[in-house]
């Protein structure tokens, strides 16, 4: 509380020389240790949610300049409506101006003023990178990805003609046009990225523009005038649930979705099993031991640090998974699961069992949705290649099986938690290696596993 805040309340209208303690990261408390990259086998508390689980609207301080006390309430509105956008120069002011605090923040209300701020930037990061025309020219270009949203429209016909339909994230608006196509009577657009004005101009152009209503902005701010019949949307990052884009398509189905409407997909899972690639580990790690004569080892322990901070997202070759492959978590259904679940934890045991001799170097993760049992799409090694790829997450160091023995361990994936990092994803995993045809008698809890890998991906 205190003057200590002034200059915080202040960032709320904007203020420039505040402006680097208001884009600052401010971690949430949390019992997650963020240094601890490399595998430990010390025991960890089970997740909770942290203090600040959805970001929110911007809170705004109350403070105000005896300078500007006599400013009309007009100038004062828009100085708060404008935000992070009006600056205000402090060198215009005489050093014996005074500055009264007509409310202040406890922590708590400072660390959720300062969270919401680092969440927005956050957020306009990330739509912002979905303005640029190459991002989409991929995912269109992406013939497993955008034949199977096709086919499951089509597929779905009967349900989609002569009603309304709902698209989030529409990015170009090429699902949108596929629904229209095939007789929508009214398509919704949503998309909060700056790619809309393209999507009103390729509407036009494709004749759909009264069928086709094209709406810029983020969609748990956008109201419809009508309830909608089929949500479509392409929500699917890299190991699913990177980007953290599903609860704005719950968001919508339970604002906006009419009894018995469908959701595409309404199924999806994520997928895992036991990977041995010694060139990629011997490519990343043992390289450095003798580099042209020279000793660079030391640059190891970097190298399997940046694997749990930044896990490869890339093309596994099919013949590099060694054991059965299983859901990792439960599968998520779209058209059911409550939105406050998704700001939660996800986790799942998995038996990973070993179908030969060799040495696991880590874990292949990939994702696959369903279309009600009518079109299927896998991004999976063995499947079409999609933007997706798989994502790599390596083992600090190599696991030496036999044929027959079994990864045992509970996966567990979760929301990122700071602070501007909410589209992030950690991952964890608890595990154990137990010898070929033994069965685990009894329910193991994550805490008292062996071995314990992190890895977030961002």
């Amino acid at each position: 509380g205190g003057f200590t805040v002034l200059g915080t309340a202040m960032a709320a209208l904007g203020a420039t020389p505040v402006r680097l303690a208001t884009r600052a990261r401010f971690v949430a408390p949390s019992h997650r240790d963020s240094s601890a990259s490399l595998a430990v086998s010390a025991p960890r508390r089970r997740s909770r949610r942290s203090r600040v689980t959805r970001p929110g609207p911007n809170p705004r301080g109350k403070c105000v300049s005896n300078l500007h006390a006599a400013a009309d309430d007009e100038t004062d509105a828009t100085a708060r409506d404008d935000g992070p956008e009006v600056v205000f120069d402090f060198d215009d002011f005489d050093g014996d101006e005074t500055w009264d605090v007509i409310d202040s923040f406890d922590d708590d209300e400072l660390y959720e003023l300062n969270a919401s701020r680092s969440d927005a930037d956050a957020d306009d990061t990330y739509f912002d990178s979905y303005s640029h025309l190459g991002i989409h020219r991929e995912m269109i270009g992406d013939a497993a990805r955008t034949g199977a949203y096709l086919d499951a429209i089509e597929a779905h016909r009967p349900q989609i003609e002569g009603k309304v339909v709902l698209d989030v994230g529409c990015g170009t608006g090429i699902l949108s046009m596929f629904a229209a196509r095939c007789g929508a009577k009214k398509v919704y657009a949503v998309d909060a990225s700056n790619v809309t004005r393209h999507a009103r101009r390729l509407v036009k152009e494709n004749g759909f523009e009264h069928r086709i209503e094209v709406i810029k902005g983020k969609m748990e701010d956008v109201d419809l005038p009508e309830k909608v019949d089929v949500i479509i949307s392409e929500w699917m990052g890299y190991a699913l649930l990177f980007e953290s884009m599903l609860p704005s398509v719950v968001d919508a189905r339970d604002r906006f979705m009419a009894p018995g409407g469908l959701v595409l997909p309404n199924e999806a899972s994520v997928k895992v099993a036991l990977m041995s690639d010694k060139e990629r580990y011997d490519g990343a790690v043992t390289f450095w031991s003798d580099v042209y004569g020279l000793d660079f080892s030391s640059l190891a322990p970097i190298a399997k640090r940046d694997w749990h901070t930044d896990p490869p997202v890339q093309t596994i070759a099919a013949d590099k998974l060694v054991s059965n492959s299983m859901d990792a978590v439960p599968p998520i259904d779209c058209a059911t699961v409550p939105l406050n679940d998704l700001y939660e934890p996800m986790a799942g045991d998995v038996r990973l069992v070993a179908d030969k001799d060799c040495e696991v170097h880590g874990l292949a993760l990939w994702f696959d949705v369903d279309f009600y049992g009518k079109v299927s799409l896998s991004t999976g090694p063995a499947a079409e290649s999609t933007h997706w790829y798989q994502t790599v997450l390596m083992f600090d160091e190599p696991i030496d099986v036999k044929n027959g023995h079994a990864v045992c361990g509970t996966i567990e994936l979760e929301p990122g938690y700071n602070p501007g990092e909410r589209r992030s994803l950690n991952i964890y995993f608890n595990y154990d290696v137990v010898s070929g045809g033994k069965e685990e008698k009894t329910l193991v809890e994550p805490d008292d596993r062996e071995w314990f890998q992190r890895w977030t991906v961002q």
